[in-house]
């Protein structure tokens, strides 16, 4: 389904979308909105026939100069508490309902009681993120739609949002492919044909051969247990009128992971597509700044493998060189991601930037505790440096829980006789997701570092108002949002 926003009405027999705030007789165009109901809205509210609670989508019918025309309503609760957030909601909500109704429709869009830039920003990007269809190969009909606006329009701010959307359903597309179609090569091959064209960008892909020759020892060693070899993915874009420093984004992007000789069970197996989640959201944060042309400069890392299980894979009680030159011993092979994430981000060091920031389904232990609804957060700096990066959560909604990482961490990660550093804490079944981030701290530098664990917040369990259960985009809104706002350079 695909749904075109217009910006002035169509002439065609779509239904027309009203937003009800629970104070709508006092909108100064109350008597405008009245007449779409033949003056009886006020009736139709209370007999509950329309309802203004947040976000419920209702239908009635009206005749309109001779035509009879669907009216859709939705709920926007009390207008002086409505929020960006609830409004976000609000259209998530009516989006959905147009695409499941498949019909034109035209919004009203005095009575969504604002008229911000942001508004019509939301009004593009939940136009494209609720109403996504996850990546499946599942005959459907492919149907399109046309949403257009009665009263002025921002363009730009519309358009924009638009664009982050889509970037946003560009990451959930690589989450959802199947493992046998998304594997190292292919994702490299299809980042490349996605950004290979655009405007100030430059892209440097290793090969497996290539990662082997200069060192980067850990993801290599992950990735030697699959026929399909690892790639290590560059990709830096520079606006020409931006001349500040980079900040760094890193994903983790293991396309399947069957924990190699710590051998997941059966179920655990299931669903480990997505472990390549970090990665792609990345590349979505990547695209939206590319395409809206943002005055920035970023480099995204994505470190790509398989973990699989052959004669050829890493086994536990290996020892392996990162491309730091620390040596690494391996006790549980299914603590890969924090391999691969560790060349990584000793890469994004090279660049010199003002932060980095990685990303990565990393632990199951962030999940017993923060739930499944919020990303645990890890620094090398104090709590202070990451007030920024929690305001941009709290006006994305994608909730963000900084996590203790310290000493006992840094003791536990060099606990081994064997090498420099160890992958995994046998001897201490808690706290996982603290070792993991610890761990990945020793790889860069004394760069001021954000580590968002994901592993719970990859994924919608349930459909919502930001689209179907499946793959979230979580972390892009958010870091956008840091990005534009300058806060990554504060």
């Amino acid at each position: 389904m695909e749904i075109n926003l217009n910006q002035t009405i169509q002439e065609t027999n779509g239904a027309i979308v009203i937003g009800l705030s629970e104070d709508i007789k006092d909108l100064k165009n109350f008597d405008t909105l009245d007449a779409y109901f033949n003056g009886n809205l006020v009736d139709a509210i209370e007999s509950g026939v329309l309802s203004t609670k947040l976000g419920e989508v209702k239908t009635t019918g009206a005749l309109l100069q001779t035509e009879y025309r669907k009216i859709i309503t939705v709920g926007l609760g009390p207008s002086d508490t409505l929020t960006r957030l609830n409004m976000q909601e609000a259209l998530g909500k009516v989006f959905q309902f147009i695409a499941k109704d498949g019909r034109d429709a035209a919004f009203e869009l005095s009575s969504f009681v604002v008229d911000s830039d942001e508004f019509f920003y939301d009004i593009g990007l939940m136009s494209e993120i609720s109403t996504y269809e996850v990546y499946s190969h599942k005959s459907r009909e492919d149907k399109n739609l046309n949403v257009s606006f009665i009263g002025e329009v921002n363009a730009e701010a519309l358009s924009d949002g638009m664009i982050e959307g889509r970037a946003i359903n560009f990451a959930r597309d690589f989450s959802e492919m199947p493992p046998n179609e998304l594997y190292p090569e292919t994702f490299a091959h299809l980042i490349v044909e996605e950004f290979e064209k655009k405007s100030n960008v430059t892209i440097d892909v290793k090969d497996d051969k290539t990662l082997e020759e200069e060192g980067y020892g850990l993801i290599t060693a992950v990735g030697k247990g699959s026929r399909k070899g690892p790639r290590l993915v560059t990709l830096t874009y520079k606006h020409p009128e931006f001349d500040g420093k980079a900040v760094a984004l890193v994903g983790k992007g293991i396309t399947y992971d069957s924990g190699g000789y710590s051998l997941k069970p059966r179920n655990g197996m299931v669903g480990m597509k997505y472990d390549m989640s970090g990665a792609a959201n990345v590349l979505g944060m990547l695209k939206t700044l590319v395409d809206q042309e943002v005055k920035t400069h970023v480099v995204a890392i994505v470190a790509l493998a398989e973990n699989m299980v052959t004669g050829d894979a890493n086994r536990p009680d290996d020892v392996y060189f990162s491309k730091k030159g620390l040596s690494v011993e391996v006790t549980n092979t299914d603590a890969e991601g924090r391999l691969v994430l560790a060349d990584a981000v000793y890469e994004a060091t090279t660049y010199d930037p003002v932060v980095i920031m990685d990303f990565a389904t990393l632990t199951g232990a962030v999940i017993g505790a923060l739930g499944m609804d919020r990303t645990g957060l890890f620094t090398n700096k104090d709590r202070i440096f990451t007030l920024p990066i929690l305001e941009s959560s709290i006006t994305t909604g994608e909730k963000l829980w900084h996590l203790p990482m310290d000493e006992l961490e840094d003791k536990a990660v060099r606990a081994t006789d064997s090498a420099d550093l160890v992958n995994s804490n046998l001897k201490q079944p808690y706290g996982g997701a603290s070792f993991a981030a610890s761990f990945i701290e020793k790889f860069v530098e004394d760069y001021p570092w954000l580590h968002f664990d994901i592993a719970g917040t990859s994924g919608f369990n349930k459909p919502n108002a930001y689209g179907p259960k499946g793959a979230s985009g979580v972390m892009i809104r958010t870091v956008l949002d840091y990005i534009k706002t300058g806060k990554a350079y504060d």
